[in-house]
């Protein structure tokens, strides 16, 4: 009797339930997953998550197996767990393709990982006090104050480990238009974006100490994760269809399309023929 073990084309399976995906992940991934984690029981714990993430949103399994594993696989590569719960890494529905999507405190573990001392992200508040100028932040908020008003806007500051520190602060208008801007899934039932989502503003959070990357050195897994992070763009879609375009532009292609034209050219010069020849034989009878 034979024990061995059966790999999964992923082009060609279908991932029906959890346990479909489940199978798929152990049999073809396991290996790379605790590679990645570099912890046994962290994998398999990872997995448990992901089960876990995708029996909360069955729309998951609507999307193609490539975009669903793709989307989990990233997640493990920046070792990062799926939760709503701790907020570090989503995968989000959109149409038919299931999105990566980097939460707040991924992004705050990376930050962490990558040396920086500490890490202080707010939300601004019409009735705060708040301050900021030549790169100072002064904000006294009444925490405990009900009536606070709306939120106008965010801001971090990132104590880095060699010293120093690096702020960003941006206005409600700068946050959502980035948002609206560049996520496909802004407006999804299920987008962090979706203030029932995300009543205490992570988003916005997150957006702020994305901006704020650029000023700090660079890290190469924490621009890894944003770069992932950003294929839920609508700029990665167009960079995604532009490059289609130029492949049909190349060289081989322009040529291919130059022979079908001179082939139809022909055929119609041909029946153009047979037709005059046909109309000449009855002008003769």
């Amino acid at each position: 009797m034979s024990t061995e073990v059966k790999v999964f084309d992923i082009d060609r399976i279908a991932i029906r339930d959890t346990k479909d995906l489940k199978q798929v992940l152990a049999v073809n991934y396991q290996k790379q997953i605790n590679n990645y984690f570099g912890d046994e029981k962290k994998a398999l714990k990872f997995l448990s998550s992901v089960v876990s993430s995708v029996q909360r949103n069955q729309s998951l399994l609507k999307c193609t197996p490539v975009s669903l594993i793709n989307s989990f696989m990233t997640m493990a590569q920046l070792e990062l767990m799926p939760s709503d719960v701790s907020g570090e890494a989503y995968v989000i529905p959109y149409k038919n393709e299931a999105q990566f999507q980097l939460g707040y405190q991924g992004l705050v573990t990376l930050f962490y990982r990558a040396g920086v001392r500490s890490i202080v992200a707010e939300i601004v508040y019409d009735k705060d006090q708040f301050e900021y100028k030549n790169g100072e932040i002064n904000h006294s908020p009444d925490i405990f104050s009900d009536i606070r008003g709306n939120a106008k806007g965010a801001y971090v500051i990132v104590e880095l480990q060699a010293g120093g520190k690096v702020s960003k602060v941006m206005s409600k208008k700068e946050i959502m238009h980035i948002g609206q801007k560049f996520s496909k899934s802004f407006k999804s039932d299920y987008s962090p974006w979706n203030e029932k989502n995300d009543p205490q503003l992570w988003m916005w959070k997150k957006t702020v100490l994305k901006q704020a990357a650029k000023l700090i050195p660079k890290n190469e897994t924490i621009f890894k994760a944003i770069d992932a992070d950003n294929q839920d763009s609508v700029i990665a879609g167009r960079l995604e269809n532009a490059n289609k375009e130029s492949k049909s532009m190349t060289m081989g292609n322009l040529i291919k399309d130059d022979e079908n034209e001179n082939k139809d050219a022909d055929k119609k010069d041909e029946k153009k023929i047979g037709d005059d020849k046909t109309g000449s034989t009855k002008s003769n009878e």
